[in-house]
């Protein structure tokens, strides 16, 4: 392409001056994307209302930095705020809800400026009067597009010389708001022409498509049958009609074609893009929940009291969390185990961090300088100084938040370009400016979180989500559609909630401001603009016209888009109605005037569970050096598949750090009391206890179980009160009418056995009883007694045995379970204990023979080829003979289930 044709315009007689093309739906792109008649042009932009604006602004020399709307509602309400005089008919909800009555008032302040309003007039209605007295409040309030369009009208008004020979409406010129009209009466005063781009069926008339157009702009006739030009394709899975508009795009080659890519999103359409072999359209939905755009309000969440921990672990598990994932796993780690800061884990956690952060130093200054620098760093991130969410926040304090935002964002960006962290910088910077111009001492959490979700908005598009090279084009909405197109695609034709609007006027408001030279808008003025955007794509499709709705509704009228409604007479004679879903069972389908091959794949059986599974080779070497453990006993026994893909194949399902939930938090902090508790000798009296358990309650729940205090988990709080110092105490009950002394809490133990079966596990509580014997107590947390009562009657009490073998060896011992949520001490009877004696059928020496025993058959039964899968039908003939021990099998929860097809496909 040379110079020339790069330089060529259709600016006719305009004389080498600008020839603008203006639409209210243009400034996300358009199609045509100049206004000029070659391949390219320059001086013919097509723009929108915000690309119209800046180019005028340059061209008189009144451009400023565009101002986000949060800092505008922010200075907005702290002009309220210092409002004063008579009470306004807003003083009340501006005391309850300053932040939304703000932005409420700015609106209708908006809405009167774009209509010519003058708050000098000396208005008489009382709310257009209070409106007026906050317009002079706000004097120095950053301007809006309103403000800024109403500039441009006041600057223009001695007809100055001005670069632009024509200007082009897309839109009818009766459909733009108030303060538009005006300037564009404006600029043809400055002599600037402003002309109608023309509007005419673009079809022929011997078509379906061309007879539609004619109805729509006259009225003419409907006698037509359907022929393929107008096509309405609805799929009940959008999935279904993504792939088989790729499979469109691959068969029409290259074709020109517009698509429609409704709310400028085709994030599914790209995949059956790709999937087809055909370029991505590259729109992307906005959206205030991508990636790093949650930082800044973690950074805050963290700091509200009561700490959640669950922001804290979002904000150590980021990809690209702002402490560095060396310091971030050791600290999420800690967070899992016992979710609160303070805790001697979350102590040693930083210890460590520490350490090596210090170490890798090696004794250098500059880098020991750094070092201390950035482990500073990352507690300002990790423990900010908490802030209670009613009495507020101290400003310094939030704008400390945000400056950190602002850090990191901006050095990620520098380091790889992902326009996300530019987008995040901008967003803390707005919230900063905000913040500043609130001029609040101290900001309460549903302020702060309603200025962040101001300035998120609609968040940001997908940075990855790329336009490739096509010979097609994709536009984000109808409006942006202003010139013929041989095809128009409208992806997404669904409902939309474009075009509504609701104005708070009065009729007796509007009245007066129509008395003063400027009335309101028509309440349905943006649905005409947004009804007349919709049927300008209909009308400037060529020679098809193809519209798609997928999803479970689909079918539904409610659910098309509400032109379909608009043209609905005409479509049911002149459209070809398509159901995608047909592509799955015909070996052709067409759609749009294209036909569509289709071929079945084939389907290869599935794999049946199987009761027994091969050993793999080497085996037994695998075997050495395992450490065992009571819950690996029990796993094994109830499903020896299952312990040897955990434990030897070492196949885990995908995971991530999480916060334990309530119940479990409940457990957690139960044992914490019994390690704070019972110390080694005399246990304290039931009195004592629950005493002691009251003063470290909320100490520990603060350093172990920090989502108590959540309002979520209030009751699994009052829970606690209630009921942990209540088990502490019958816990120390039940020493001390077994006459018991407490050796250790929370001990670790281990021990090898015969054939090299080396154990390891701890202990929740081991005591001596008078004569010096072992008394080993498991506590446990659990909403039903009836599991635990069940092992000590069948023999199965697989913990208690291990502990026990692993504490007295061959010296006689007892043991029981201490049901914390029951407050009930479960023994056998033949241990003479003091508690909820159960008859066992067997002792727990005899219980642990049983797991030694059942485990060398299952041992050897494994070294010699196969693995049983306990959860399955006919798994018993497979079994060693007469082990000594079962467990059943608990397939439920299991995550090999769809390994061994216990479940079938996941």
């Amino acid at each position: 392409m040379g110079l020339m044709d790069v330089q060529e315009t259709a600016a006719g007689g305009t004389g080498g001056m600008m020839d603008i093309v203006f639409g209210l739906q243009a400034d996300a792109g358009a199609w045509p994307e100049h206004g000029g008649t070659g391949s390219a042009a320059s001086g013919a932009p097509v723009v929108g209302p915000h690309g119209f604006v800046e180019i005028l602004e340059t061209a008189r020399g009144l451009g400023a930095p565009l101002t986000p709307n949060v800092v505008r509602i922010a200075a907005f309400e702290a002009a309220l705020e210092k409002l004063d005089g008579p009470s306004r008919f807003w003083t009340k909800s501006l005391e309850v809800d300053g932040w939304a009555t703000a932005r409420a008032l700015l609106r209708w302040r908006d809405e009167l400026v774009d209509a010519g309003w003058d708050p000098a007039a000396g208005w008489t209605s009382p709310r257009l009067a209070d409106l007026a007295a906050a317009d002079e409040a706000g004097a120095v309030l950053p301007p809006g597009l309103v403000d800024r369009v109403g500039a441009l009208v006041e600057d223009l008004a001695t007809g100055p010389a001005l670069p632009i020979g024509r200007i082009r409406l897309i839109d009818s010129r009766a459909v733009h708001p108030a303060g538009w009209r005006r300037l564009l009466d404006r600029l043809e005063v400055c002599g600037v022409a402003v002309e109608q781009v023309p509007l005419a069926p673009a079809a022929p008339d011997g078509t379906a498509l061309g007879r539609l157009q004619r109805w729509m702009m006259g009225g003419g006739p409907l006698d037509r049958e359907p022929d393929g030009t107008v096509t309405i394709a609805t799929s009940a899975s959008a999935a279904l009609a993504a792939e088989v508009m790729g499979q469109w795009f691959a068969e029409r080659g290259d074709r020109e074609a517009v698509l429609i890519a409704q709310n400028a999103d085709t994030h599914l359409l790209d995949h059956g893009l790709c999937a087809a072999g055909q370029p991505r359209a590259g729109r992307s939905r906005a959206t205030a929940h991508r990636g790093s755009l949650q930082i800044l309000l973690l950074a805050f969440k963290i700091a509200w009291t009561p700490f959640d921990p669950r922001a804290l672990m979002d904000l150590l598990a980021f990809p690209t969390s702002p402490i560095a994932p060396r310091a971030a796993r050791r600290l999420a780690a800690a967070l899992e185990e016992a979710p609160g800061r303070g805790s001697t884990v979350w102590r040693d956690a930083w210890a460590e961090i520490g350490e090596t952060e210090l170490a890798a130093a090696h004794g250098d200054p500059a880098k020991l300088k750094k070092a201390h620098a950035r482990l500073e760093r990352w507690r300002e991130w990790v423990e900010p100084e908490p802030a209670d969410p009613n009495s507020g926040m101290p400003l310094t304090a939030a704008l400390a938040a945000c400056n950190r935002a602002i850090a990191w964002a901006g050095a990620r960006h520098a380091i790889d370009g992902d326009q996300l962290y530019a987008a995040t910088v901008a967003l803390a910077s707005d919230v900063r400016v905000a913040l500043v111009k609130l001029a609040h001492e101290v900001l309460p959490r549903t302020l702060v979180e309603r200025i962040i979700d101001q300035a998120l908005d609609i968040g940001h598009d997908n940075p990855a989500a790329a336009a490739e090279a096509a010979r097609w084009r994709c536009v984000p909405q109808p409006g942006s559609l202003w010139a013929p197109a041989e095809t128009v695609v409208w992806w997404n034709f669904r409902t939309t909630q474009e075009g509504l609007q609701r104005q708070p006027w009065t009729d007796a408001e509007r009245q007066e401001l129509a008395d003063k030279g400027c009335p309101v808008d028509d309440v349905g003025l943006v649905g005409r603009a947004a009804s007349a955007s919709w049927e300008r794509a209909v009308l400037h499709a060529r020679s098809n016209l193809l519209l798609v709705a997928g999803g479970l509704d689909s079918g539904d009228e409610e659910a098309l888009h509400p032109l379909a409604h608009r043209l609905a007479p005409a479509t049911e004679k002149l459209a070809s109605c398509v159901r995608i879903e047909d592509a799955l069972a015909a070996p052709t389908i067409t759609v749009g005037g294209v036909e569509l091959r289709r071929e079945a794949v084939p389907v290869a059986p599935l794999p049946q569970s199987r009761p027994v599974w091969p050993a793999p080779a080497g085996y037994r070497e695998r075997l050495e050096g395992l450490i065992h453990s009571a819950t690996s006993f029990e796993a094994g026994l109830g499903c020896h598949l299952k312990w040897a893909l955990k434990h030897v194949a070492r196949l885990r399902p995908g995971r991530i750090r999480s916060i334990p939930d309530g119940n479990q938090l409940l457990g957690n902090l139960a044992h914490a009391l019994a390690q704070e508790i019972f110390v080694p000798g005399t246990p304290p009296s039931a009195e004592a206890a629950k005493e002691r358990a009251g003063e470290l309650l909320d100490y520990l729940i603060d350093q172990i179980a920090a989502p108590l205090r959540l309002p979520e988990l209030v009751a699994q709080l009052a829970e606690a009160r209630a009921r942990l110092p209540a088990a502490m105490a019958e816990l120390a009950r039940t020493l001390v009418v077994n006459e018991l002394t407490v050796e250790e809490a929370e001990k670790q133990v281990s021990a090898t056995f015969e054939n090299a079966l080396s154990v390891r596990g701890a202990v929740d509580l081991i005591a001596r009883d008078k004569n010096g014997q072992h008394v080993i107590i498991d506590l446990k947390w659990t909403r039903n007694d009836k599991k635990r009562r069940e092992e000590l009657e069948q023999g199965n009490a697989v913990q208690l045995a291990t502990y026990g073998a692993m504490t007295a060896g061959d010296e006689p011992y007892r043991a029981g379970y201490f049901l914390l949520n029951q407050r009930q001490f479960a023994t056998l009877v033949e241990g003479g204990l003091i508690g909820r004696a159960v008859e066992g059928a067997r002792g727990f020496p005899a219980t642990w023979a049983a797991v030694r025993e059942s485990w060398r058959k299952l041992a050897d039964r494994a070294e010699a080829g196969q693995l049983i899968a306990c959860g399955v039908e006919g798994h018993e003939e497979h079994l060693p003979a007469d082990l000594p021990i079962v467990l059943e099998a608990n397939c439920k929860w299991c995550d090999y289930q769809t390994l061994c097809r216990v479940r079938g496909l996941a």
